[in-house]
């Protein structure tokens, strides 16, 4: 079911967005997924994901190459969410507040951060965030096959994350 649901449902449709450079919906869709994962994995104790629960597996997966001049920070990708799912833009009230990165978005290969020309903002390469995205997925699946507590955790939930049933199949009318 992992797979039905991580990889052949939300992964596959962030990388058909950015494969068709619908740039926007790839980052939303990305944004929105590191929500699902937070979800999953949050505390057996919550119903519902909470900021620091977003963060956390930010900082635990979300990695980029090391050579990249910006490493994420879980305080800036929500901070980026908040400004795309609550705004539609780039800032948010925690960027308003000084309190996390602003990202633009390119679609380069190469993340583009120079804190000497402006300290507080990141140029995001969606493809590069994409695929570390994915990556972090991989590395995410992982801990589930070797920690039984967040398996038990994610099972209990993965059942009401959106999924299309049959996707490759043909709809009759």
């Amino acid at each position: 079911m992992y797979k039905d649901v991580i990889v052949d449902s939300i992964c596959s449709d962030i990388k058909k967005a950015r494969d068709n450079a619908i740039l926007a919906s790839s980052i939303i869709l990305t944004l929105s997924a590191i929500d699902a994962m937070a979800f999953l994995s949050m505390p057996s104790t919550q119903k519902e994901v909470q900021k620091e629960d977003y963060i956390g597996w930010v900082d635990k997966y979300m990695k980029t190459a090391p050579y990249q001049p910006y490493q994420y920070k879980g305080i800036d990708l929500y901070g980026a969410r908040c400004g795309m799912l609550h705004r539609y833009g780039m800032v948010s009230a925690l960027s308003e507040k000084g309190k996390c990165k602003v990202f633009g978005y390119h679609n380069g290969s190469e993340h583009s951060y120079n804190p000497n020309i402006k300290k507080d903002m990141v140029m995001i390469s969606v493809k590069r965030f994409t695929n570390d995205f994915f990556s972090a997925v991989e590395k995410f699946l992982q801990d589930i096959g070797g920690d039984s507590e967040l398996k038990l955790r994610v099972d209990s939930r993965i059942v009401s994350l959106f999924v299309i049933r049959g996707r490759n199949k043909k709809i009759i009318q």
